[in-house]
């Protein structure tokens, strides 16, 4: 019997993660082995170890660059891995500007297709800035090309933060997407929280029945869970999307991590408002900032992560050297390294 895998995609900071942390805790319930393939741009782990402290599940790591372009050659041989270890389902969390037809692609492959299959393509979008992704990514056409097959080759969209934006703007997304995928299913909620049992339900637990599910937020519609689990779309793989082809290879060209690393000598601690104010210093060209680092005035590591315009703060207990990776579009890595070692001066 092949092993069901879902896919996660969606740009930087929608929430991709949060999802994960819920499907695996829903999958333990159940009594299911999942494993776990997450993809990060930076050269450090933030969101694994996330995964790894709240859950205990063993995470297959691909750091500084992703498996649909410059590490493409490295996921069957994780995915190859993680099938050693016997796992009733698999998900594999892509970075924000992978292609997630990609990855699709990537179970067909000789050794692979006979033990695995694709179960839902799920993609995540930001309510707050989904709208605005064509016009500030315009001058990155290969990088807004992505972002539209992501939704694109979805067959479950999720409408993230839905409740930090007006209604109107909740139907101009709505209205978008349908534009571009009008099979896929729309839900709209916040924190990432759905119903998560249309997803797992038949998978390893034999007779599972789930509650048949209302069409709106957090919600997937029965008549919606009944194609994707039957595979209307070209036999149960994700539809192919026809793409002019791009001089630039890989999903994205001018978006790249900058890992930052605290002074293994200094003794000091950070402020929260000089941290903040030079994750802010960098404007819209700053995509997404995650990390771990000590404040002054604070006890604990503080997991700190920009999205958006937005930046959040909680309680961590990573063991090791304080870093932050930074991500974003034409980032002036000279200038960002010299403003961070101004802070350790």
């Amino acid at each position: 019997m092949k092993i069901p895998v879902i896919i996660l995609s969606g740009f930087l900071g929608s929430g991709k993660t949060t999802l994960l942390l819920s499907l695996l805790k829903e999958s333990q319930r159940r009594g299911l082995n999942p494993g776990v393939i997450m993809n990060e741009l930076g050269a450090k782990d933030v969101d694994g170890y996330i995964l790894q402290e709240s859950t205990g599940t063993s995470v297959e790591k691909l750091l500084d660059g992703c498996i649909c372009c410059s590490r493409k050659e490295e996921l069957p041989r994780s995915l190859t891995a993680l099938l050693m270890r016997r796992p009733d389902i698999i998900y594999i969390e892509l970075t924000g500007v992978a292609d997630p037809d990609e990855i699709a692609k990537s179970l067909l492959a000789p050794a692979l297709a006979d033990r695995l299959q694709l179960h839902h393509a799920i993609t995540l979008l930001d309510a707050e800035n989904a709208l605005e992704y064509s016009s500030r990514f315009s001058s990155d056409k290969q990088l807004v090309r992505t972002l539209r097959k992501q939704i694109t080759t979805a067959d479950l969209i999720i409408v993230n933060k839905s409740d930090l934006v007006e209604p109107e703007t909740l139907w101009k997304i709505e209205k978008m997407v349908y534009k571009q995928n009008s099979e896929s299913e729309i839900v709209f909620t916040h924190y990432s929280q759905i119903n998560l049992a249309p997803l797992l339900t038949g998978i390893a637990v034999r007779g599972f029945k789930g509650s048949a599910p209302r069409r709106g937020p957090g919600n997937i519609s029965g008549a919606t869970l009944q194609r994707m689990n039957t595979g209307s779309r070209s036999g149960g793989s994700m539809a192919a999307v026809h793409e002019p082809e791009s001089e630039t290879d890989g999903s994205f060209a001018q978006v790249a991590a900058v890992t930052l690393t605290v002074p293994p000598a200094w003794t000091g601690s950070l402020r929260q408002e000089e941290l903040e104010q030079f994750l802010r210093q960098w404007g819209y060209s700053l995509l997404r900032a995650k990390g771990h680092v000590r404040l002054a005035g604070r006890e604990s590591v503080q997991l700190v992560q920009l999205a958006g315009n937005r930046i959040s703060w909680e309680v961590s207990s990573y063991p090791g050297q304080p870093y932050i990776v930074c991500i974003g579009l034409n980032l002036d890595e000279k200038a960002i390294s010299r403003s961070w070692a101004s802070l350790f001066s």
